[in-house]
C-alpha cells in the first residue's frame, strides 16, 4: 500500500494526463475535466494538512522555546482573528434578542472575504507587511548586483553596460540624459532616423531598453526556458515510470 499503490496511481494519472494533452478526442477532454474536478476536491484537504502542519510547527517552537519563539504567538493570533472574521455570522435567535438597530446592522454584515473587517485587515495589515518584505529584498538584490557587476571579465563588463542602459531607460530622467549624451556624438543619419522618418533618439533610452529586453533578453530567456522544460520532461518521465521515488519519502 505504501509503495505499489502510489506508483501505480502515479503511472495511471501521468499517462492519462499525457493522453489528454495530445488527443483532441471528446473522451480525452472529458477525462481532463474530470481530473480537474478531482484536483479541486483534493485541494481543501491539502489546505487542512498545511494548517495542521503550521500549528504543529509553531506549537513545537513555543514548547521548546526555540529562537524567536515569541513570534509564534503572533502567528496564532493572526490566524485565529482572520478565520473568526472570515467566518463571522450572527444566528437568528441572537438577532431577535438584540435591539432593532443593532440586529439590522449585524444582519447586513457580509460573511467571508467580503466582510468589511476582513477586507480592512487584509488591506491595512497583510498588504503593508508584504510590501515591507519585498522592500527588504531590494537590499539583497542590490548587494548581489554589486558583486555581479564587477567588471573583472568580458562577460561581467557586458552585463554591467547592459544593466546601466536598462536602468537608464527605466527612470524618468533617462531620456533627458540620453539626449544630452547623444547630442555630443556625430552619429550617422541612418542610426538616428527610423523608416518613417522620425527620430529614434527622442526617447532613445526607453527605446534601447526595450530593444535589449525584446531581443537579447528574450533570446536568453527562451534558451533557459527550453532547458528547464527538457529537464521537467525528463524528470516527469522518471516519476511516471517509477524510477524517481523521492516523493514517496525515500530515495529507493
Amino acid at each position: 500500500m505504501k509503495r505499489q499503490v502510489p506508483l501505480a496511481l502515479c503511472f495511471l494519472f501521468g499517462v492519462a494526463m499525457i493522453y489528454t494533452q495530445f488527443s483532441p478526442h471528446q473522451y480525452s477532454e472529458a477525462v481532463y475535466n474530470e481530473v480537474i474536478k478531482w484536483g479541486l476536491i483534493i485541494s481543501p484537504f491539502a489546505l487542512v494538512l498545511a494548517v495542521v502542519t503550521l500549528i504543529q510547527t509553531h506549537t513545537s517552537r513555543i514548547r521548546f522555546r526555540s529562537e524567536h519563539w515569541q513570534y509564534s504567538f503572533i502567528v496564532f493570533i493572526g490566524m485565529i482573528v482572520m478565520v473568526a472574521v472570515g467566518l463571522f455570522f450572527v444566528p437568528n435567535w441572537l438577532l431577535n434578542l438584540l435591539p432593532e438597530n443593532v440586529s439590522t446592522a449585524l444582519a447586513d454584515v457580509q460573511i467571508g472575504p467580503q466582510n468589511p473587517v476582513f477586507v480592512w485587515l487584509y488591506d491595512n495589515v497583510q498588504v503593508p507587511m508584504d510590501a515591507t518584505m519585498f522592500s527588504l529584498l531590494a537590499f539583497f538584490i542590490a548587494s548581489a548586483a554589486f558583486r555581479a557587476f564587477r567588471a573583472r571579465a568580458f562577460e561581467a563588463t557586458l552585463l554591467l553596460i547592459t544593466a546601466m542602459f536598462v536602468m537608464l531607460g527605466n527612470i524618468p530622467v533617462g531620456d533627458l540624459v540620453w539626449n544630452k549624451v547623444i547630442s555630443w556624438l556625430p552619429l550617422p543619419e541612418s542610426w538616428v532616423l527610423l523608416e518613417d522618418g522620425t527620430s529614434r533618439m527622442e526617447d532613445g533610452a526607453s527605446w534601447l531598453r526595450q530593444e535589449i529586453l525584446d531581443v537579447p533578453n528574450t533570446a536568453a530567456r527562451r534558451g533557459i526556458i527550453l532547458g528547464v522544460s527538457l529537464g521537467v520532461i525528463s524528470q516527469s518521465i522518471r516519476i511516471i515510470l517509477g524510477i524517481e521515488r523521492s516523493y514517496l519519502g525515500g530515495g529507493d
